[in-house]
């Protein structure tokens, strides 16, 4: 079934995610940094972790909450550009 997650608590679970201010001195997009290699958004040369751009996963839209057949995970009101549903079938090391 799938399963809606903030991409907060996506991004502390994928193994793609990082700060590349952190680790290289770069600021993009607030921290919030991806190395999947299908990673299209990027900002200064550092690819970024947005819910809408992931490559692992599809934005949760307004029809993702009202649909039964996905779990909400606690979720009951949607926000955009706040939730992401992972593509089970993608290996997202996450």
């Amino acid at each position: 079934m799938p399963k809606i997650y903030s991409i907060d608590e996506f991004a502390n679970q994928c193994g793609y995610f990082y700060n590349a201010y952190l680790e290289k001195g770069i600021s993009a997009n607030n921290g919030y940094n991806c190395r999947h290699p299908k990673c299209e958004e990027v900002q200064n040369g550092v690819g970024c972790c947005f819910s809408w751009g992931c490559p692992l996963g599809y934005e949760a839209d307004e029809e993702d909450f009202a649909n039964p057949q996905i779990d909400h995970n606690g979720w009951t009101d949607y926000e955009e550009g706040k939730f992401i549903i992972p593509n089970a079938k993608e290996d997202n090391n996450a």
